[in-house]
C-alpha cells in the first residue's frame, strides 16, 4: 500500500512543482509517507500532506480532497499556504 500512497503523493508533488511550489515526498522506514509542501514566496508557510486509499489529508487529519482530484487538491493546498498578498 505504501507504494500506491507514495505514487499519489508524487502525482500531487508534480502538480505543485509545475505551479512553482516546493514539494518533496518523504518516505522513511516505519513512518507514513508524506509530502512536504512549501510556499516559494513565504518559506515559513509550509505543511505536510498524507494520503490514504481515498483522499489527501493534512497530517493533523483534515481532508483536503479525493485522490481523483489532484489539481483541485493542489489548489486547496496553495490556498491554505498562501500569503495575504497572493
Amino acid at each position: 500500500m505504501d507504494a500506491t500512497i507514495t505514487a499519489h503523493l508524487e502525482r500531487l508533488a508534480g502538480e505543485l512543482k509545475v505551479r512553482g511550489w516546493h514539494a518533496k515526498v518523504r518516505v522513511e522506514p516505519g513512518r507514513t509517507p508524506c509530502l512536504h509542501v512549501r510556499n516559494p514566496e513565504a518559506p515559513r508557510m509550509n505543511d505536510d500532506v498524507v494520503a490514504d486509499t481515498s483522499a489527501y489529508r493534512w497530517t493533523w487529519g483534515k481532508d483536503i480532497g479525493p485522490l481523483s482530484e489532484t489539481a483541485a487538491v493542489a489548489d486547496r493546498v496553495m490556498y491554505v499556504l498562501r500569503t495575504n498578498g497572493m
